[in-house]
């Protein structure tokens, strides 16, 4: 279904077995308590000092993980390194990745590895407002086979290039709120209905706007988008899909990310959209043990990093991506590995 489907399964059910198992093996958790700072001693991470309603605290140790997460929480670091209005992007996760744990790394000297792009989807315009339109349906699929256009009714942007490089595209312009899908009832009764979660029907059940008209020219005035000018681009991009001269559109259209469909087959339908963000790609460098490392590629003793909060292994131009999940799961085996040898070795 549309919405927040998690609550009770997946996720929540893993994190709460997690905790249990921790807890049966003499760990701690520690809630209601802010990490501060990483403490350091000769270069090497020794602890951390934390906060809590009592006060600050020292918790001492021979190994630090960050595994906080990244930074789409932090307006101000989203300013800094992806656009200028994060207000005005979705913010489509748990709102507890501040970036924390990426600002006492880089004080504690660590590099940070390509910080300007994000995993993330596009999604109604209308989830701004209403939870049951996120984190699904996405409208990835739909923009990649038609077209994303502004309010004049210019394309905007490379559609081929899929669902992450078009929300990463949206999320960097001056009103990131200013894009529309526009396709047709082929595009709509066949990319519509592909994903897990699909916006045909779930856009409408889940109270999402779905414009639709018999010409594109009523499309427009339906969506407030100037009519002869989506007239015009629409008849552009048909020829051009139909002649395979998608090279010489403005901007070029590729196809890496989906293949484009003419929109010619009535009725024609316009979806306002808004980029949402998931997670951040980039973050804290680490070698293949998780260690993190400095600008000099040296290793910080002690001080490891894993999943959302690393970078470098994602991003890029091409905005490859590997996933948090993954990430989390891979290195924090590694780490704990590495961890484990090296406090043997250190007894």
């Amino acid at each position: 279904m549309a919405g927040q489907d998690w609550r009770g399964r997946g996720p929540d059910l893993m994190l709460g077995e997690l905790k249990k198992r921790l807890e049966e093996r003499q760990g701690r958790i520690f809630f209601g308590t802010q990490a501060m700072a990483l403490r350091m001693a000769s270069g090497h991470c020794t602890g951390v000092t934390a906060r809590d309603q009592n006060g600050e605290t020292a918790f001492g140790g021979g190994a630090v993980v960050i595994a906080d997460g990244g930074f789409p929480g932090s307006a101000d670091l989203f300013r800094r390194h992806i656009g200028p209005h994060p207000e005005r992007v979705l913010q489509r996760h748990a709102g507890s990745a501040r970036g924390d744990g990426l600002r006492m790394a880089e004080a504690a000297g660590a590099a940070l590895a390509r910080l300007d792009r994000f995993y993330g989807h596009l999604l109604s315009r209308d989830a701004m407002q209403n939870e049951g339109l996120w984190p699904y349906p996405q409208i990835d699929a739909v923009a990649t086979a038609g077209i994303v256009v502004d309010a004049s009714g210019q394309r905007l942007l490379d559609e081929g290039l899929g669902g992450i490089s078009i929300t990463n595209d949206l999320a960097r312009l001056d009103d990131p709120l200013c894009a529309t899908v526009i396709c047709d009832a082929a595009i709509w009764e066949s990319a519509g209905r592909a994903a897990q979660i699909p916006p045909n029907p779930q856009l409408e059940k889940g109270g999402g706007t779905l414009h639709r008209a018999d010409t594109i020219a009523a499309l427009a005035a339906k969506a407030g988008i100037s009519p002869e000018r989506l007239s015009e681009t629409v008849t552009a991009y048909n020829a051009a899909v139909r002649s395979g001269a998608l090279v010489l559109l403005a901007p070029p259209r590729s196809t890496r990310g989906g293949s484009p469909k003419p929109i010619e087959t009535a009725p024609f339908f316009a979806i306002s959209i808004c980029p949402g963000i998931t997670n951040t790609m980039g973050g804290i460098a680490i070698d293949g043990h998780g260690r993190v490392k400095r600008p000099d590629h040296s290793v910080i003793d002690g001080l490891y990093a894993a999943g959302g909060s690393t970078g470098g292994l994602e991003g890029g131009g091409a905005l490859g991506y590997v996933g948090g999940l993954i990430k989390a799961c891979v290195f924090g085996f590694r780490v704990a590995e590495h961890a484990a040898a090296r406090r043997r070795l250190s007894c």
